[in-house]
C-alpha cells in the first residue's frame, strides 16, 4: 500500500469528524464546508500532505505565485513560508484569515474552509526516462519529447518538474499531448515546449544541443487547470509555450466532448517566433470547425508581410469574438501579467470568474 493510499484511508467525512482523533505526530484538518477530515504530519505543507492523499485540493503552482491554493484559515496554527502580505492574496483576504496552503506549514490541529472537489486524483509519482526527440521549434523553443520506463497517467492541462538525472535542478513544463485513457496504465511518451530562458540552468542546458538519449526525471503529475467545465464552449488563450496545456485540454476535449467549440488565441512577440502549427496541426485538421485558430504578435515591425493580428493577446478578446461570453470558459495559460491582464479582460467581457481556469507561468530564473 502506498504512503498516499494509506493516508487517504485516514481521511474521514460528515459527522465521524469529531470523533477522530490523529495519530501521534499528526495533526487533524477539518474542512467545514464539505465536513471532510485529513491528517498531516506536524510541520509538513498542507498542500503537498493533501496531494499525497490524493485529495482534490485546489492549486496550480505550488510555490506560492498563483494564489488557486489559498485557504480561510478558521482556527488553529500554522508557520508561513513566504511573508502572506507580499504573495496574491489581497489585504481583505489576510484580515479575513486566509492563507496559501502550499506555503503553510501545519502546527497544530486546524479548522480549514476551501472548496476541495471531487475529481479522481492521480498519485504524485517519480518516473525516469530518455529524451525520445528533440527539435528547435521558432521563438528559442525546443520540443522534449520522453520515453518513459513505465507509464504515467495524468489529465488535461496538469504538468511535471523535468530533471535532467543526475542534477537536482527541477523545472516545471506542461504536458502538451492528448491525456492517456484514464481507464489504461498511463502514457508511454511525453512531450514537453521548453522555451529558452538565459541564465535558466535546464532551458539554456536543453537549449544547448540535440539531448536525444539522455536519461532525465519526471516529478508528477500536478495541477488541476483542465479538469472544469469539460462538455462547455471555451475561449483558450495561450502565450508562448502556454500553448502546452492549452494544447492537452484542446486534444482531451476534442476526443470526449463531441459537442464542444473553442476559440483559441496564441500570442508570440514576432511572425519568426510563431511555432504552434508545428505542434497542433494534425490537432486543428482532426477539430475542423470546432476550433477557431487566431495568430496575434505584439511586436511584428511594419514591413515584414506579416498580414495577421497585431497587440496583446487581451486585444483579440474583442466584444464580437464569440455570441455570448456568459456562456463561455476560459483556460489562460502564460506568463503572470498576460494571465493576470486576460482574466480582468475576460471578466469586463462577461465571463463568470467561477469558469476562468489560469495557468500562470513563473519563472525560476536560475
Amino acid at each position: 500500500m502506498s504512503q498516499g493510499t494509506e493516508a487517504a484511508e485516514n481521511a474521514v467525512d460528515g459527522a465521524e469528524a469529531e470523533s477522530v482523533a490523529a495519530r501521534p505526530g499528526f495533526h487533524r484538518v477539518v474542512n467545514e464546508r464539505d465536513g471532510k477530515v485529513f491528517e498531516v504530519k506536524h510541520k509538513e505543507l498542507l498542500l503537498m500532505s493533501a496531494i499525497q492523499q490524493e485529495i482534490d485540493y485546489p492549486h496550480n503552482c505550488r510555490v506560492g505565485t498563483c494564489g488557486t491554493c489559498k485557504t480561510k484559515l478558521l482556527s488553529g496554527k500554522i508557520r508561513p513560508l513566504v511573508d502572506f502580505a507580499l504573495s496574491p492574496l489581497t489585504n481583505e483576504e489576510l484580515a479575513q484569515g486566509y492563507v496559501l496552503a502550499c506555503q503553510s506549514m501545519v502546527n497544530s490541529d486546524l479548522r480549514i474552509d476551501v472548496s476541495i472537489g471531487n475529481h479522481v486524483t492521480i498519485p504524485y509519482r517519480r518516473v525516469s526516462g530518455r529524451v525520445s526527440s528533440w527539435r528547435r521549434l521558432p521563438g528559442q523553443v525546443i520540443d522534449v519529447r520522453v520515453r518513459l520506463d513505465e507509464p504515467l497517467p495524468f489529465m488535461a492541462g496538469q504538468y511535471c518538474q523535468l530533471a535532467e538525472s543526475g542534477s537536482f535542478t527541477r523545472r516545471n513544463y506542461s504536458f502538451y499531448d492528448l491525456p492517456p485513457d484514464p481507464d489504461g496504465e498511463g502514457a508511454e511518451e511525453v512531450g514537453f515546449l521548453v522555451k529558452y530562458i538565459p541564465g535558466g540552468k535546464l532551458s539554456g542546458w536543453l537549449n544547448e544541443m540535440n539531448r536525444t538519449g539522455t536519461k532525465m526525471w519526471l516529478h508528477g503529475p500536478q495541477g488541476r487547470t483542465g479538469l472544469e467545465d469539460e462538455d462547455s464552449d471555451a475561449i483558450c488563450i495561450a502565450g508562448g509555450t502556454g500553448l502546452a496545456p492549452i494544447a492537452s485540454i484542446l486534444a482531451d476535449r476534442i476526443r470526449r466532448h463531441p459537442g464542444t467549440k473553442f476559440t483559441v488565441i496564441f500570442g508570440v512577440k514576432g511572425a519568426d517566433d510563431l511555432f504552434a502549427r508545428e505542434v497542433i496541426s494534425d490537432l486543428l485538421e482532426q477539430a475542423g470547425d470546432r476550433i477557431r485558430f487566431i495568430e496575434i504578435v505584439s511586436d511584428e515591425p511594419d514591413g515584414t508581410g506579416w498580414e495577421g493580428p497585431r497587440g496583446l493577446v487581451t486585444d483579440a478578446l474583442t466584444p464580437d469574438l464569440v455570441d455570448d461570453y456568459s456562456t463561455k470558459a476560459a483556460y489562460v495559460c502564460g506568463n503572470l501579467p498576460m494571465v493576470e491582464a486576460c482574466e480582468k479582460k475576460l471578466v469586463e467581457l462577461g465571463v463568470d470568474p467561477e469558469h476562468i481556469h489560469a495557468d500562470k507561468f513563473i519563472p525560476t530564473g536560475a
